[in-house]
């Protein structure tokens, strides 16, 4: 048996900030404003949607997310370098050659109600979403046989195979909640757990004025921040229409902190204004075009490479985030510089040049029309998304040149998400969210059985199947990392998506009220994940 020690876990500080809003009717108590230097600050957080779903087991929103992890607390958190840091267990390990991961937690979080968080609370919230195939953390414990909690602070997840980045996809996704409390909900994918909540984060929801508040209390009780406990006794999420209004709400005092991001055209409009302070943060995700292997045309590379030759992502960067973005290679987003292989680089913008490659495939421009007779593609995407409908129009525009006639099929936000499912698209243009592993992305965008289903490609690929499993099964550190890399060179080498920016997100809020914020990568992530807004302190 090989037990290898994975890593240790070293816990960190960090700090936050407050917030609230003006005149439009909304969030009419305003005088119960924070009191920001002393013990009872409240912080108020803008927001443009209501929670839809109380239980952290199978919620998926943004706000709901946001809110749920403040009280439910994860094995692991990511910071602000996109590493996985401890959160509820200080270590991980692998044993028996990676068919065991083992967990050990911290002895010092308890439930709001005064009880310890135990091995057991991990164990029955890892086997209520196997049971129930609750959320998407269900596809991540596919290969648990069975979850063993020996002792009070040891939980053992025995698995069918070695799964490199088991820990820490199940580790950072799996919410944590009270095996006492939820047990006695009978079936969890009915359970709405929308009263009387019982968490063991910074901070536990108390009251709900939907369309209007989130009032959430302090844990006494969190070892994660200075003290034991948040240095702010009090968050409120504010719920706005759109995020104009927010910035408006930061802007007059109403709010201490926006949730979502200030859009890159707006962010201007703060500066000379001494009391709000923009952080900047880069992304777990990035957006992209990806091609519809099914497309007898688009299943053919010399066509999928023409096309990333098409595309003048250096203009879509300027035009579209004004400089404010990266460029990408392959799949893998720089963010994750251990496993980016950057001996790749894009593909030139070069409409000449893929004229030439097509023509030299067999493509021809029988009519003399200037384009190529077969080429004709529609491109997806979702028209409420401004920066990526911009940047179907570019891409419409520079193709052309190539000889390459694309239509911009954007169409509302469900509609392209059902054609998308469906695969009823040609190109599709979106941008993903949150990739916490390049393993886990990999597996989900390019495995030909879909598991995390958004293979948007379509692909089946008996090399690339063969490529992530066994990359999947290997636990050396620096091996898997060789392996990942020679992925992103495949990808990139077949061109089944041409990768367009990474984007960075800029938050603002009011720096004369409150500080210390821990920003994470990802607009999801942002300033408020539970170790950030424990961190935070009121400005003396």
């Amino acid at each position: 048996m090989a037990v290898k020690g994975r890593w240790r876990l070293a816990v960190a500080l960090g700090v936050v900030a407050t917030l609230g809003l003006s005149g439009c009717g909304l969030n009419e108590d305003n005088n119960s404003s924070s009191s920001n230097s002393s013990s009872e600050a409240v912080l108020r957080i803008g927001t443009t949607t209501d929670v839809s779903n109380f239980n952290p087991l199978q919620s998926l929103s943004k706000t709901d997310s946001w809110i749920l992890n403040a009280m439910y607390p994860h094995l692991l958190r990511i910071d602000e370098n996109a590493k996985k840091s401890p959160e509820l267990a200080k270590e991980y390990r692998y044993e028996d050659d990676g068919k065991t991961a083992v967990f050990v937690l911290r002895d010092d979080f308890k439930w709001s109600d005064g009880k310890p968080v135990v091995a057991d609370d991990v164990k029955f919230s890892a086997e209520k979403i196997m049971e129930y195939k609750l959320g998407n953390v269900a596809a991540k414990l596919t290969w648990v046989e069975s979850i063993e909690a020996p002792d009070a602070t040891t939980v053992k997840f025995k698995l069918s195979q070695p799964y490199a980045p088991f820990a820490e996809g199940v580790g950072f996704w799996m919410s944590v909640v009270p095996k006492h409390i939820f047990e006695q909900a009978g079936d969890l994918s009915k359970f709405a757990n929308d009263s009387n909540w019982v968490g063991a984060g910074p901070f536990v929801l108390d009251s709900v004025t939907k369309g209007q508040r989130y009032v959430m209390k302090r844990n006494e009780h969190y070892p994660l921040a200075p003290g034991g406990k948040a240095a702010v006794s009090q968050v409120e999420y504010r719920v706005y229409p759109d995020v104009n209004t927010m910035m408006l709400a930061l802007r007059n005092g109403d709010i201490d902190l926006m949730g979502t991001p200030v859009p890159i055209s707006a962010a201007k409009t703060f500066e000379g204004d001494d009391k709000i302070k923009l952080e900047k943060v880069g992304a777990l995700g990035f957006a992209h075009l990806t091609y519809n292997m099914k497309n007898k045309y688009l299943a053919d590379q010399q066509v999928r490479q023409a096309l990333s030759m098409a595309v003048d992502t250096k203009a879509i960067i300027a035009a579209v985030l004004q400089g404010d973005g990266q460029q990408m290679a392959g799949p893998i987003s720089p963010i994750f510089s251990e496993y980016d292989n950057t001996e790749l680089q894009p593909y030139p913008f070069d409409p000449e040049g893929a004229k030439a490659k097509l023509s030299a495939a067999g493509y021809q421009d029988g009519n003399n029309d200037g384009f190529f007779d077969e080429l004709s593609f529609g491109v997806a995407c979702d028209q409420s998304n401004a920066n990526i409908t911009r940047v179907v129009q570019l891409f419409r525009e520079s193709a052309a040149k190539a000889g390459i006639k694309l239509e911009n099929e954007c169409v509302e936000r469900n509609t392209f998400l059902t054609r998308t499912k469906n695969g009823e698209y040609d190109i599709d243009a979106s941008q993903w969210g949150v990739f916490d592993n390049p393993m886990d992305q990999l597996r989900s965008t390019y495995l030909s059985s879909n598991p995390g289903g958004i293979n948007y490609n379509l692909l089946e690929s008996a090399e690339m199947d063969a490529l992530i499993n066994d990359a999947a099964g290997t636990t050396d550190p620096e091996e898997f990392k060789t392996k990942i890399k020679n992925i992103d060179k495949v990808v990139h080498e077949q061109a089944y998506l041409t990768p367009l920016y990474v984007e960075n997100f800029q938050f603002a809020y009011n720096a004369s009220k409150f500080t210390g914020f821990v920003p994470s990568p990802s607009d999801l992530l942002g300033m408020v994940t539970a170790y950030s807004l424990a961190q935070v302190t009121p400005v003396k």
